[in-house]
């Protein structure tokens, strides 16, 4: 046969194989090898074939032998990778890329499976490398731009990895996983609007994929529409009955709708079908496992948290605790999440101390002379916290080196040694102590605004977002509450923007409110702390504000949704005994909160 015909035979065989006839590909590719056994060319094609039917030691013979013949091809090299890669042999995928940059370093295919494994194995710095140098080379070549998109998103460089998802949907309009891959992104940056949009777009090119409706259904979480949210996960379970994101999706629903028990079962599915990577939702029923008080299952299944994407690095952090007696030893309590967290942990610190030789304490710069004046026996220190919310980074150069701290612990994990049950939630006094000087002078300065209940409230968390305000109130809400003649109402707001809140009120209802304009309420936690002491009632959402009431056993009224995690089954909040509990579900108003508050504020005097 002549080497024309043998060509015409192959390209035969390649069209049928991209048309995703295989077997007439096969009887191509065979045709020649039976002619020309040592046909490189035909049989990296046969390779191919097989591995795209499914027949993985098939395919990775023909293609070793296309090798033998001829070593110095960079495409079979590759080719034998990507076998290799899809079988779970990553090794021997790697080796092969290699063998194919040794011989073309330029090679682009290989550079971007290389990219795709070194990412896989956390190895961002050198995946972006590979990346970056393949995108170089060939800058329309959509699946480089997807692959250094989701490099550049594992590093943290969120706005960067949206830019490159972005190019990759002008390349190729027509890919699903394009518009896909820009929803997931869009809806790590709270960008929902922009996330439905594109898993619609997704949608219409691929309409039997799972995982997009199951998105479709977060974002109808955010939005509180959870009948369409049920529909959707449904949705993507018809497709895919094994999805272990639409269960994690359909938990959230039910958890949202205090149906908690229906939540656990669903992150229990979740689960089961994650068996590599369980962590998303072992951490997400941790919180539903807390709501029903199994609070030694819960507290011990939070430490999937710090198996997330999104954990902070700890960088020349000692060991970490194992809960053993540490008979003397040194521990460190690093800092995580933000300050109303930390505040919350804080009531784990006595415990800790106690059990410790020496302990040293991590935390928000905002807090460290609080602090320090509240547990005497450690040595608190700063967070040096670098990067973003998505690669969070602290180091511990303020750590003693001679000799070094012995053990080390996250603050959020204290609970899991000393608060396995609802018994050893023991406080009944304020474990946090203001500056006396300046508790003082605020007491002076709020007993000289007249007579009246001094009544603390913030209506909002610093951060907003749809999804969020499901949990908080707007100012508006608290209009019957400012009409009380035996109140004066204190802002404790803090964040951005809460001032133009104030500012859109009428008149006589902006004239109730106390503002502090020489306060700053978001950093100066010691004036805050001082300005709580002597409140006579603070009224807050499940925020900041409301820890810190809680830690000063100041009377706080927390309006909150069912369920509170922190309540842990109960109706009340466990070692926090001056907090009260004003709860609603989340298709109610929040007037279901403050009519209750209103009538109990009546009664005092």
């Amino acid at each position: 046969m002549k080497k024309v015909e043998i060509n015409a035979i192959i390209e035969m065989g390649e069209y049928h194989r991209t048309q995703g006839n295989f077997s007439a590909a096969a009887n191509c590719f065979g045709k020649i090898i039976e002619i020309s056994p040592k046909n490189t060319s035909a049989l990296n094609c046969l390779g191919m074939t097989y591995h795209q039917m499914g027949q993985t030691s098939k395919a990775i013979d023909f293609m070793e032998k296309a090798i033998k013949y001829d070593d110095r091809q960079p495409e079979y090299y590759t080719n034998l990778g990507k076998v290799f890669q899809t079988a779970g042999k990553p090794k021997e995928a790697e080796n092969a890329y290699r063998k194919a940059l040794t011989i073309n370093r330029d090679f682009v295919a290989a550079l971007i499976n290389m990219g795709v494994i070194l990412l896989e194995r956390e190895q961002t710095k050198s995946a972006i490398t590979a990346l970056d140098r393949a995108l170089l080379l060939a800058p329309e070549n959509a699946d480089a731009i997807l692959a250094l998109a989701d490099a550049k998103k594992a590093s943290g460089q969120v706005l960067e990895a949206l830019e490159l998802y972005i190019d990759a949907t002008k390349t190729l309009p027509l890919r699903e996983v394009t518009w896909l891959r820009l929803a997931n992104i869009n809806t790590d940056l709270d960008q929902w609007d922009a996330a439905h949009i594109n898993l619609k777009r997704s949608l219409i090119l691929a309409p039997q994929h799972c995982e997009t409706w199951s998105n479709l259904g977060f974002t109808c979480i955010n939005y509180g529409d959870f009948q369409r949210a049920q529909k959707y996960f449904y949705r993507s379970l018809l497709i895919r009955s094994n999805f272990a994101p639409a269960y994690g999706g359909l938990g959230e629903v039910h958890y949202l709708q205090n149906h908690v028990d229906d939540a656990l079962i669903c992150s229990e599915i979740a689960i089961q079908l994650s068996p590599d990577d369980p962590y998303h939702y072992q951490n997400r029923r941790s919180m539903q496992l807390l709501a029903k008080g199994r609070v030694k299952d819960g507290w011990s299944l939070r430490d999937a948290r710090l198996k997330l994407a999104d954990r902070i690095d700890h960088r020349g952090r000692p060991p970490r605790w194992d809960g053993s007696p540490l008979d003397g030893k040194t521990l460190l309590i690093t800092a995580e999440e933000g300050i109303g967290d930390e505040l919350f942990f804080a009531s784990c610190f006595k415990d800790a101390i106690a059990a410790s030789g020496k302990c040293f304490i991590e935390c928000d710069p905002r807090l460290v002379s609080l602090f320090s004046r509240s547990f005497p026996e450690a040595i608190i220190g700063e967070s040096e916290r670098v990067g973003n919310r998505f690669k969070p980074v602290q180091s511990y150069n303020w750590l003693p080196q001679r000799p070094p701290v012995d053990a080390s612990i996250e603050a959020g994990s204290l609970f899991k040694f000393f608060r396995t049950s609802i018994k050893e939630y023991t406080n009944t006094g304020p474990y946090l102590i203001p500056s006396p000087k300046l508790k003082q002078s605020w007491k002076d300065r709020l007993e000289g605004l007249g007579a009246g209940l001094k009544v603390g409230f913030c209506w909002r968390s610093k951060y907003q977002s749809d999804f969020r305000n499901h949990h908080y109130t707007a100012i508006a809400d608290w209009t019957s509450l400012f009409s009380l003649d035996n109140c004066q109402f204190v802002s404790l707001q803090y964040g951005t923007k809460w001032q133009e809140e104030i500012d859109a009120l009428p008149t006589p209802i902006r004239e109730k409110i106390i503002v502090f304009d020489d306060t700053d309420v978001s950093n100066d936690m010691e004036a805050v702390f001082s300005i709580a002491a002597n409140l006579d009632l603070i009224i807050s959402p499940s925020s900041t504000v409301s820890w810190i009431g809680g830690s000063l056993t100041v009377p706080t009224w927390v309006l909150h949704l069912r369920p509170n995690h922190t309540q842990l089954g109960t109706p009340f909040f466990p070692g926090f005994p001056s907090m009260k509990s004003f709860p609603k579900n989340i298709s109610e108003p929040w007037s279901a909160c403050f009519e209750p508050i209103l009538r109990e504020l009546k009664r005092l005097k």
